[in-house]
């Protein structure tokens, strides 16, 4: 098993850190501008992570991947088997992926210190050392306008924006002083999804990782908790806790009202053909944000896995959600397509569409969006 990656990629950190607790072999491959484009010509997209499996065979995106090698590496699941919490866990994962990258490029690209570092490494790493500093420039900038000041930003919520972070710390902080994973004694998908965020940005860059260090002690030690945590060191029975505790209602709150709101606002806006739409939830707004296929995707992903579930498990997940106001907005105007279903069925054979790629996008890869 072959892994393409970053050590400062969001999702190569998450990727890696399931890889290194389920003890799967693999060997890593640093990405640069030419094997980006080694990956758009495989799986269709030039993204990392990626894993390239024998007899062509590939893997992309770490949501299908984690559940694609699940069925092959079952000890130990990160997926628990208790259908309700199953559901919530990949509610929490999908929140963690999607909902936590404003902040954490937030975090990477608005302080100056941050901004410059990070620009000149991602810029050597992907095309030249020699010319890092003007293209670690240009990455910068482009990352500023496409992730902020062009997605939603503005001087008004930029705040907002920036405290996402804090407000994620302050919820680890409590739970973390009772158990050593958010959802019991071993690891699951809602602490890898957490991890992309916490682990490659936020404790690894200089700004937010300073932040991390003094305000959140316990999260800076989960964080290499996880990473060191091996499957043979735990022991084989896990406990898994259903999310009681009073620390969890802010965290259920930003879900119900803040991520599921902006998942039905973008898939509506995506129904009707628009590029952008006016975000509303509770406690932030984004005027021109982009509208984006993959999380009409996600929005799809967790209406069947919620659909799925029994009378009895979907009552007890509602039961959960109801003091902070419900589930509606994963519900509201039903199943949007985004029309990805096919795209993203694992494993791909190595001849799929061949992305189209701009040359900066070869040099730097896909955005997110």
């Amino acid at each position: 098993m072959k892994v393409y990656k970053s050590d400062i990629s969001y999702f190569s950190g998450k990727l890696e850190a399931y890889l290194r607790y389920k003890e799967i072999p693999h060997s890593l491959v640093d990405c640069n501008g030419q094997t980006l484009q080694l990956l758009g010509k495989k799986t269709g997209t030039a993204k990392m992570p990626a894993i390239e499996l024998e007899n062509e065979q590939w893997l992309f995106d770490t949501t299908p991947t984690i559940q694609y090698l699940e069925k092959s590496y079952s000890d130990t699941p990160v997926l628990p088997p208790e259908p309700a919490l199953r559901f919530l866990a990949l509610l929490i994962e999908d929140y963690g992926d999607e909902w936590l990258w404003r902040p954490a490029m937030w975090w990477r690209w608005m302080p100056k210190l941050s901004r410059v570092t990070l620009g000149r490494r991602i810029a050597g790493i992907m095309a030249s050392k020699a010319l890092a500093r003007p293209l670690g420039y240009l990455f910068a900038q482009r990352q500023l306008k496409e992730w902020l000041w062009q997605d939603g930003m503005d001087k008004g919520n930029s705040p907002l924006v920036r405290d996402m972070y804090i407000r994620e710390l302050e919820f680890l902080e409590s739970l973390l002083e009772k158990q050593p994973y958010i959802l019991g004694s071993h690891p699951s998908v809602a602490d890898l999804g957490f991890f992309g965020s916490m682990f490659r940005h936020f404790n690894n860059d200089p700004v937010s990782g300073e932040v991390m260090r003094r305000r959140a002690p316990n999260t800076y030690e989960y964080i290499a908790r996880l990473w060191n945590a091996k499957q043979s060191k735990l022991p084989k029975d896990i406990e898994w806790q259903w999310p009681e505790q009073e620390c969890w209602q802010p965290l259920l709150s930003r879900i119900a009202n803040d991520y599921l709101p902006y998942l039905h606002q973008n898939a509506l806006a995506f129904k009707q053909n628009n590029k952008r739409f006016d975000y509303k939830g509770k406690t932030m707004s984004f005027n021109k944000t982009v509208t984006t296929d993959y999380r009409v995707l996600c929005r799809q992903e967790l209406q069947r896995e919620f659909a799925l579930l029994s009378e009895f498990d979907q009552q007890k997940v509602n039961n959960l959600f109801a003091p902070v106001g419900g589930l509606g907005a994963l519900h509201l105007d039903g199943l949007i397509d985004s029309g990805l279903d096919k795209q993203f069925r694992l494993p791909v054979n190595g001849n799929t569409t061949k992305a189209k790629l701009s040359w900066h996008q070869r040099l730097f890869g896909q955005p997110r969006n």
